[in-house]
């Protein structure tokens, strides 16, 4: 439905609701409801995963020599017979079962059991769109790290598994980290991918994807799902298109899911070529990783390069309207949209502080950040591209078991790493196996970053196998560890291990961009309102709402229609509600504020509250009356469009307006205009020739006139 600012129902104001999250790390120790306590550590350790071991490669350039799947297993306990059995639904009467002594971690090569390495069986997701029963499930008698390596001739990566707990990462929002389709032949066999599987049965998956998938579905479209327990799907973009891209997709479910982000072989950066006596050539591998939950995503990142001569990839993703990224402490670039992305390279430098980066963001705009390989800059280079996510400081800890690839015919034995970062405070106190790391190995950051600490960084070389990384449990201090090795023209990286503690919990849907209402795509309630959702895997409790203004000259009360405490109240895990204010009178100017919501779950108490900024436009500014039909006015013709269309509008006076087209993501697809015109009508002639068939915003602002339209577009072929 499409509706304009300037309608009112009695007793109300217009209102323009602009909405960003908020998030900040959480202590620790909290006041848990009802009493004192502290709440379990959500780790990437666990009791149960699922393992989705996307396509590496397609079948039809496939080359099938040493092509494997292995499942590592670490205990992460002082106790041995802990039991790991392993399943999967596409091998219904199959298990495998492992015991691990005490800290000891174990290898099973899938592809070599005699069920699942069976002639015309396979343990990857060989398909597109549709449910896929192979899905592997890890279940475990005590706590342990677990790990997923695909490999193929030429192609490879390993990934951390992310659990499922009651407090642990399997939660129920999510944005993919993916990376470009090839730009070089034969592109076809080389798509940007993700894969979703389900923990339990019933479960509802919500999918939209960023590009055109390989099924034909549009970016934008909603896709859903239904899946029973330990069922996954795997979403590709078409294979046949340049330069499509999984990153930014939205995945949300009703219960708990596992997740992956990858591509089934890429060349990094996108369209890379050496040369090799005078041929152009490249070196592609197989991406894959397991993404955090949104809810536990980081605002300050610290992460080496490593060591490729041509500089690695770092790709950072926005939650957020507005996310203004700072780059080694120095603002980079535009503010990023909502799902949008941007790379950049950490070169290979002389100097130790030139190998690392720093990005940070404020705490209002939680980001995703991954690290790329850069593929071999010659025949001979060893190893290819690889998937890494960066743990952020706000998930730092103090004590991980974690497990670096054993497999010694395919990757060199002492080309193995791990990348460390740590608060100052506890050089010279972490220790790796009970061998304490020299205090000269790290190199420090000038500039200070997550709550005004300073910060190092440092490469070791390890060992295959498992390990033990710990340092002294300071309050705001601790460790963050990524892992990654290198083999003949293969190579593999992984979030070695990761605090996983959700630091917001709500979010809303269809964020705006600033200073717009109710957002692209987004048609406004009477009276306006704000929809927020539960990104937990748990209730989320409202405490209080506090009003502030920035612009409020004659003191009129803005509240809450209902009090967010008692007739709010509770937010069940993936449900949405809605958000409404009022004024006790009309309002004859503009007022400016903030909404800050203080709310808490049963285990996390202290999540950082979330601000809702807020705009009320008096109803005369916003075309409020018998004429308001008269005062702003946006239309198209012809709608739905096929290589043009016309926009009309008409304002009532001299005033700066912008005229946007956003696509169904609420990214903007066309700026029309943005200037000063005068009242009455204006035309703007719109080639849509380049634009994707499929629904579009078209929005026309005028901020100080209080106008604040959108219109449904379709382009079609």
């Amino acid at each position: 439905m499409n509706s304009r600012t300037g309608h009112s129902f009695r007793g109300f104001v217009i209102l323009t609701i602009i909405v960003a999250c908020s998030m900040l790390a959480t202590n620790l120790s909290a006041q848990v409801c009802g009493g004192t306590g502290t709440p379990p550590i959500a780790t990437s350790q666990g009791q149960e995963f699922l393992l989705c071991f996307m396509q590496n490669e397609l079948s039809s350039y496939d080359q099938t020599s040493f092509r494997y799947q292995d499942i590592y297993v670490a205990s992460a306990v002082d106790t041995g017979g802990v039991k790991v059995t392993i399943t999967c639904n596409a091998f219904p009467t199959w298990k495998k079962e492992i015991i691990l002594n005490a800290r000891e971690a174990q290898s099973y090569r899938l592809s070599d059991d005699p069920v699942v390495g069976a002639t015309g069986n396979d343990a990857l997701m060989e398909d597109c769109g549709s449910i896929n029963q192979t899905v592997f499930r890890v279940v475990a008698t005590s706590p342990i790290a677990c790990y997923g390596m695909n490999n193929k001739q030429f192609t490879a990566d390993a990934f951390l598994a992310l659990p499922k707990t009651k407090t642990g990462p399997a939660g129920i929002e999510y944005r993919i980290m993916s990376y470009t389709n090839s730009t070089l032949l034969p592109q076809a066999e080389m798509p940007s991918e993700f894969a979703v599987a389900a923990f339990d049965s019933n479960t509802t998956v919500t999918i939209i994807p960023a590009a055109m998938t390989c099924n034909g579905d549009d970016s934008g479209k909603v896709l859903t799902y239904v899946l029973n327990a330990g069922e996954g799907i795997q979403i590709q973009a078409d294979r046949l298109t340049h330069l499509l891209d999984m990153t930014g997709s939205i995945v949300r479910a009703d219960k708990p899911i596992a997740v992956y982000g990858g591509h089934a072989r890429a060349e990094a950066p996108n369209g890379y070529t050496y040369n090799d006596n005078g041929n152009q050539r490249t070196s592609r591998d197989h991406l894959c990783e397991a993404m955090p939950p949104l809810s536990t995503w980081g605002y300050s990142f610290v992460t080496k390069n490593f060591g490729r001569t041509g500089g690695d990839v770092v790709r950072i993703l926005a939650s957020v309207d507005g996310t203004v990224v700072k780059i080694n402490n120095t603002v980079w670039g535009t503010p990023l949209r909502a799902n949008a992305f941007r790379d950049t390279i950490i070169p290979l430098s002389s100097l130790a502080l030139g190998n690392i980066i720093t990005v940070e963001t404020d705490k209002d705009h939680p980001i995703l950040v991954g690290t790329i390989a850069h593929s071999a800059v010659n025949a001979a280079g060893t190893g290819d591209p690889f998937l890494a996510i960066v743990p952020p400081l706000d998930q730092m800890y103090s004590d991980f078991s974690y497990f670096i690839c054993n497999d010694e015919l395919q990757y060199y034995a002492n080309d193995q790493h791990l990348i460390i970062a740590a608060e100052q405070g506890v050089v010279g106190d972490i220790a790796i196996d009970n061998v304490k790391i020299p205090a000269g190995a790290f190199t420090s950051i000038p500039w200070p970053m997550f709550g005004g600490r300073h910060y190092v960084a440092t490469t070791v070389s390890q060992a295959m196998g498992p390990h033990r990384i710990v340092c002294p449990p300071i309050p705001g201090s601790g460790i963050t560890i990524l892992a990654y090795g290198w083999g003949n023209v293969i190579s593999y990286g992984y979030t070695a291990g990761a605090l996983l503690k959700p630091t917001h919990g709500i979010m809303p849907i269809n964020s705006p961009s600033p200073g717009i209402a109710p957002g692209p795509g987004t048609s406004q309630a009477l009276p306006p309102s704000i929809i927020i959702r539960n990104i937990l895997t748990e209730p989320v409790y409202f405490d209080s709402a506090r009003i502030s203004y920035s612009q409020n000259k004659k003191n009129i009360t803005v509240r809450l229609k209902k009090d967010i405490a008692s007739q709010i109240g509770t937010i069940e895990s993936a449900e949405e509600k809605t958000l409404e204010l009022v004024t006790p009178e009309p309002i004859d100017e503009v007022i400016t504020g903030n909404v800050r919501v203080w709310y808490h779950s049963k285990l996390w108490v202290d999540m950082y509250p979330v601000d809702f900024p807020f705009v009320i436009t008096p109803a005369q500014n916003a075309g409020v009356s018998d004429v308001s039909s008269q005062v702003a006015v946006l239309e198209n013709f012809p709608n739905p469009a096929s290589g043009k269309t016309t926009v009309h509008f008409r304002i009532p006076t001299r005033a700066a307006v912008s005229v946007k087209i956003y696509d169904a993501l609420g990214r903007v697809a066309r700026t029309l205009m943005q200037t000063v015109v005068n009242s009455g009508d204006q035309n703007i002639q719109v080639n849509t020739k380049g634009m994707e068939p499929g629904d579009y915003t078209l929005e026309l602002v005028a901020p100080e006139l209080g106008i604040s339209e959108h219109r449904h577009l379709v382009v079609i072929e």
